[in-house]
C-alpha cells in the first residue's frame, strides 16, 4: 500500500493506494470522525461492481446510496439539482459525508455537490477508473459541463481523503483502461523523464489481458502499482505548491485545452476524455515543434507511445474554425489570450501566451481536420 500526502495545510489530505481495500474505508472515516451519516453517490454499473464490498464496511454508519445515470452527459447542474433534491429528502446535513465511488465523471460531480451542499459537506474520492485514479480524483477540482464548454461551473474544493482500490482496474473494459493511460503519459511528458521511460519499456504489459489469470494478474497490479502511485505523487506535487490553478498547475492542461475542444464539439460522444487529449498531446507537441521549442525526434517519441497504447493520434472530419473557437472559451485563455501548456524536453514544460492562430490551424490540418 502507497500513501502519498497533497499538503494544503488545513486542507492536506493523503492519497491511498492499495489492493482489494474497499471494505477498510469505514473504519477510517470512524476513526477520523469525518461524518455520522454517508451518502454514496454513484451509478448503477458501478454500484452492480463495486457497492456491496464498499458498503461492508459502513455498518455502523447510518448510509444511503444515491445513483445517477452514467456517462459525461450527465454530469451537468440538471443532474447535480437532482442529488441536491435527494439529500435534502433525506435530511442530508453539515455532519454528513458524501463518498465519490466512480469515474473521473461520479468525482467531479459529486465533489461539486460536496462543495455546494450547505456550503461545503465532507467527502471522499473513491475512485474506480484508472483516469479518477491518477487524475481526476485528485487536486480539488469538481464542476459540472456547461453546453458550451467542459467544466466551466465548478469548484476547487478537497477532499478528505482519495482511496484508490487497484482491484477496481481489472474490471476495466481495454477501452477504460486506455483512457487513464493518456494522464499517465501526460505525467511523464510534463514533469518526469524517466517515468515516461518506464511507460516505453512496459508498453506492452498495459492492456487488459494482464487480468485474466491469477499468475499475470498478481504481476499486473504491482505495475499499475508503480503507475498509480508514481502519477498521484508528481499530481500531488505540482497541486500543493498551486492549489487554485495560478501558476504551476497549468501544466496539468498539457493536451487538454484541445481535447477539451474536441469533447463539447462532438457532444462527449466521438471521443471519451483520454481519446481527445491523446489528441491534444500529440497536436501541442506539434504546436511546440512549429515554433522551434520542441525537436521532432520527441513528438515522434510521444506520438509512437500513444500509438503502442492504442491510442488516436489524429482527427478526422472536424472543422478546424470551430476547433479554435471552442479553444477560445477554454478556461486556460487569459486576457483574451490562450494560454498552452507546451513541452520543451520530455519532462519540462513551459506556458506559452498567444500562439498564433495560423500556426494551431496548420498542426490540426496535418491532423487530420477540415
Amino acid at each position: 500500500m502507497a500513501k502519498i500526502k497533497v499538503e494544503l495545510k488545513e486542507r492536506s489530505y493523503e492519497i491511498v493506494v492499495g489492493t482489494d481495500i474497499l471494505s477498510n474505508l469505514g473504519k477510517i472515516i470512524k476513526e477520523a470522525g469525518w461524518g455520522s451519516e454517508i451518502f454514496i453517490i454513484t451509478d448503477q454499473l458501478v454500484n452492480e461492481l463495486f457497492g456491496d464490498k464498499l458498503r461492508q464496511g459502513l455498518i455502523s454508519f447510518s448510509c444511503q446510496t444515491l445513483e445517477i445515470p452514467r456517462g459525461e452527459r450527465q454530469k451537468n447542474l440538471k443532474i447535480a439539482a437532482k442529488l441536491y433534491d435527494e439529500l435534502v429528502d433525506h435530511a442530508a446535513h453539515r455532519d454528513s459525508l458524501i463518498l465519490a465511488l466512480g469515474g473521473g465523471v461520479i468525482g467531479d460531480l459529486a465533489g461539486f455537490v460536496a462543495a455546494t451542499y450547505m456550503r461545503g459537506i465532507n467527502y471522499i474520492q473513491v475512485p474506480t477508473t484508472l483516469l479518477a485514479q491518477v487524475d481526476a480524483a485528485i487536486g480539488g477540482k469538481t464542476g459540472v459541463n456547461h453546453p458550451n464548454g467542459k467544466n466551466l461551473i465548478g469548484a476547487f474544493y478537497q477532499p478528505k481523503l482519495v482511496y484508490s482500490d487497484l482491484q477496481c482496474l481489472s474490471s476495466l473494459p481495454a477501452r477504460e483502461l486506455r483512457t487513464g493511460l493518456a494522464e499517465v503519459v501526460k505525467y511523464g511528458i510534463i514533469e518526469d523523464a524517466d517515468f515516461f521511460q518506464f511507460l516505453e519499456t512496459n508498453a506492452h504489459h498495459l492492456n487488459t489481458k494482464a487480468f485474466e489469470s491469477p499468475d499475470t494478474l498478481r504481476a499486473a497490479l504491482k505495475v499499475w502499482q508503480t503507475i498509480v502511485a508514481e502519477s498521484a505523487k508528481i499530481k500531488a506535487t505540482v497541486v500543493s505548491h498551486d492549489e487554485m490553478e495560478t501558476g504551476r498547475r497549468m501544466i496539468l492542461n498539457f493536451g487538454h485545452t484541445i481535447g477539451h475542444a474536441l469533447e463539447s464539439l462532438t457532444h462527449y460522444k466521438a471521443y471519451n476524455h483520454g481519446e481527445a487529449v491523446a489528441i491534444g498531446m500529440v497536436a501541442t507537441a506539434k504546436i511546440a515543434q512549429e515554433i522551434n521549442l520542441l525537436a521532432a525526434p520527441v513528438v515522434e517519441r510521444i506520438r509512437s507511445l500513444l500509438t503502442r497504447l492504442e491510442l488516436p493520434v489524429k482527427l478526422e472530419g472536424i472543422n478546424i474554425d470551430k476547433v479554435i473557437s471552442a479553444m477560445g472559451i477554454d478556461k486556460k485563455v487569459k486576457g483574451g489570450k490562450l494560454r498552452l501548456a507546451l513541452p520543451e524536453a520530455i519532462g519540462n514544460i513551459r506556458i506559452v501566451d498567444d500562439i498564433p492562430a495560423k500556426t494551431i490551424s496548420r498542426v490540426l490540418q496535418e491532423m487530420g481536420c477540415q
